[in-house]
């Protein structure tokens, strides 16, 4: 009989740790299409140009992204709305800090994200990388345009340290300044 309970208790102690490895395909599909169709649903203006399900907080669990083209500004707009999923909740919850990405790039094996916006007259980006079971900014840039020089202002938050660049204006920032692989 000790056998069995030990047994029971290994079975029951194994589930409960392998909860998240083991949430259906089907059902994440089926929530990520809910979400899509609200998402095309409560905008007239702009509709999902594609939608993936792909691991973005390394849990082993897919995450859902929408990816639209923004309505305003100058320069390229790809956006996407990021749901990272709760394995408490069973369900997919909005990432603000992902979704507010601008021409994102991810290098899910290298676990890093680059994203920027550069419009007419100047912009700024980003790398994000995975730390600590979070994503982190760790490069900024700023790039102003005007009529005398154009200047790459280049921070890196952990570091504590500023580089200024001068640099011909682009709307896709250089790849010393930022690596990405969007093109116009």
């Amino acid at each position: 009989m000790n056998i069995l309970a030990l047994l029971f208790s290994f079975f029951i102690f194994a589930s409960c740790n392998s909860q998240n490895k083991n949430v259906n395909e089907a059902t994440l599909k089926a929530k990520s299409k809910k979400l899509l169709k609200a998402f095309n649903h409560e905008s007239k203006i702009t509709s999902a140009d594609f939608d993936t399900l792909i691991d973005l907080n390394y849990d082993a669990i897919k995450d859902f992204v929408i990816g639209y083209y923004g309505q305003s500004g100058t320069g390229l707009k790809n956006k996407i709305r990021v749901y990272l999923y709760d394995i408490k909740k069973h369900d997919y919850i909005l990432n603000e800090q992902l979704s507010n990405l601008s021409n994102p790039t991810f290098y899910i094996d290298q676990k890093k994200i680059t994203e920027f916006y550069i419009g007419n007259g100047g912009g700024s980006g980003s790398k994000l990388e995975w730390i600590n079971g979070k994503w982190i900014v760790t490069k900024f840039f700023e790039v102003d345009e005007n009529e005398i020089k154009t200047v790459w202002k280049v921070t890196y938050p952990l570091k504590k340290k500023t580089e200024n660049w001068a640099k011909p204006f682009q709307f896709i920032p250089p790849k010393d300044i930022l690596e990405t692989i969007v093109k116009e």
